[in-house]
């Protein structure tokens, strides 16, 4: 397995030489960018498709451009993106999550914004978004992509439920959401207290150990970034907290094999009293159609433990590929999807998390009646923080290969926290000595 992986990423390497130095001849033509006939875009199927169909219309009518949409499920994004760019495809406009950035401009499959768009056109990015969604799409010095969403892990709870158990508010510590979790166990009243994803080898595992860590008032590396310490007694802390949630049954062991997108119909369902997830699980949640507690879902800031509160910022955006022959209409195109307009219809299709400031400043063309998640995700987003993926290159071997694996054997008892956590570290470091971020 490892010959095979050293393999494939010999050939990246070759592949992403080769694609960085067609783009950089590219950006720094001095002619004016001929108008392709057409332009290509891999995104996501849904909401993607719904909100920009009209958006992408009018794109193609104004400048007299074909589109040509290619459309896939999220969890195949990464594979088409990736096996579309290698063989040479041409690509415009790929999706893609804030974790993948890193990796995919390292291996040259993304062009840079600053090699496409001028200074001031940057300028105006800075001003129409959130700080941190921006920060979300760079690393190294380098923005890959324009965001669309800022999605950001949102609290939520089953009302009716908690006032049944007596109490009028919600959780402000993680102490107080678990003793209520257990009232409401004990009364028979949920299952259990909440049902994340905990499973190995998936984004979900870090997700949730960025939670605890930062909770816990840690960090997964010192400042400057030359030592990893998520091993350090804040970790400890945070794997320890997540471990004694499965042992008080306040987590149930199906959190280690099942994701963050396949079990929260437990909460709508009315099973649990508790839910931590992406904003997306408001609206089923509220859903009459989809879901048991539709009129009493609650939402709030996520309970704290050392900090007042924390959430994992994710989000999407669009980024010019390595291969598009058009990189400067492929970046108009982008500013187009991307803008207030283009943002507006994502809103409206979405119901909150899109990352347009003013969007959340008493905008009349988004009443909080209509959109409910408004208020509590532009105090949330206050509250927000990034997992290595920001930063790392080669993020995804140190989340499959490094890190959630022993978490998972830390949490299924096989190893005690202190040695797994120990152990990945140690891994951790020595490739970072080698390779660098």
């Amino acid at each position: 397995m490892k010959c095979k992986t050293s393999i494939f990423m010999v050939f990246l390497l070759v592949f992403s030489l080769t694609i960085t130095s067609c783009a950089g001849r590219a950006a720094a033509s001095e002619n004016p960018p001929e108008k392709p006939e057409k332009l290509t875009i891999i995104g996501e199927s849904g909401i993607d498709a719904e909100a920009y169909e009209g958006v992408l219309a009018d794109f193609a009518e104004e400048y007299g451009i074909e589109i040509e949409w290619r459309e896939y499920p999220y969890d195949e994004l990464w594979d088409q993106i990736t096996t579309s760019i290698m063989a040479g495809d041409t690509v415009d406009l790929v999706r893609l999550s804030s974790s993948w950035h890193a990796e995919l401009g390292e291996l040259g499959m993304l062009i840079p914004l600053e090699e496409i768009a001028a200074e001031t056109e940057l300028g105006k990015a800075a001003e129409i978004y959130f700080d941190s969604s921006l920060e979300a799409l760079r690393s190294h010095d380098q923005l890959w992509g324009l965001p669309i969403t800022a999605a950001s892990l949102m609290f939520m709870y089953n009302e009716d439920m908690l006032h049944e158990l007596g109490y009028e508010s919600p959780p402000a510590t993680w102490e107080e959401m678990v003793d209520m979790s257990q009232k409401a166990i004990d009364e028979g009243l949920a299952e259990y207290g909440f049902f994340p994803g905990w499973v190995s080898a998936h984004e979900d595992g870090m997700v949730w150990f960025d939670l605890m860590l930062k909770l816990h008032d840690g960090s997964w590396m010192n400042e400057d970034k030359t030592e990893w310490t998520f091993n350090d007694e804040a970790g400890v802390k945070a794997l320890t907290f997540m471990k004694e949630m499965l042992e008080k049954e306040i987590v149930p062991q199906a959190a280690l094999e099942v994701s963050d997108w396949d079990n929260y119909h437990h909460f709508t369902s009315g099973e649990q009293l508790f839910e931590i997830n992406w904003g997306f699980v408001y609206g089923p949640a509220t859903d009459p159609e989809a879901s048991e507690i539709s009129d009493s879902v609650g939402i709030g800031l996520i309970p704290g433990i050392e900090r007042e509160s924390y959430t994992v910022l994710g989000g999407n955006g669009y980024a010019v590929a390595g291969t598009s022959r058009s990189p400067e209409w492929a970046f108009e195109l982008l500013q187009y999807m991307a803008g207030k307009e283009g943002a507006a219809e994502y809103l409206t299709h979405h119901g909150s998390d899109v990352p347009v400031k003013n969007f959340y400043e008493d905008h009349p063309q988004f009443p909080s009646e209509e959109f409910p998640l408004m208020e509590p995700y532009s105090e949330q987003i206050e509250y927000a923080g990034f997992r290595p993926s920001r930063y790392l290159t080669w993020y995804s071997e140190f989340r499959d290969n490094i890190f959630t694996p022993v978490m998972h054997e830390a949490l299924l008892g096989e190893k005690e926290i202190e040695k797994a956590l120990d152990e990945a570290q140690k891994e951790a470091q020595k490739k970072l000595e080698a390779e660098g971020l």
